[in-house]
């Protein structure tokens, strides 16, 4: 798979993962919270995964393992929700 489908693949997940999160009426505080436990500014965590930072402008890359705490946290199946994603990928 080409890295430009993959980057596509991780932003449309941080946009599902939005959407859920909205659904469920949880902040993105409290999403990263529950996530990142462990993490220094939680929240800040979860925004650097959808917001442009840096030098080039864009935001940090998904890791599997926080795409799955994330799903978690909102109370999903992090396994059902990828295929979603990836039934919605152009690729």
């Amino acid at each position: 798979m080409k890295e430009g489908h993959i980057v596509d693949i991780e932003r449309k997940a941080m946009a599902h993962i939005d959407a859920l999160r909205e659904q469920c009426g949880m902040s993105e505080k409290e999403l990263g919270e529950k996530s990142f436990p462990d993490a220094k500014n939680p929240r800040q965590k979860v925004n650097a995964l959808r917001s442009a930072r840096g030098l080039k402008g864009e935001p940090l890359r998904v890791r599997l393992g926080d795409y799955c705490a994330m799903c978690e946290a909102l109370g999903r199946n992090p396994a059902q929700e990828l295929l979603i994603i990836y039934g919605q990928a152009q690729i």
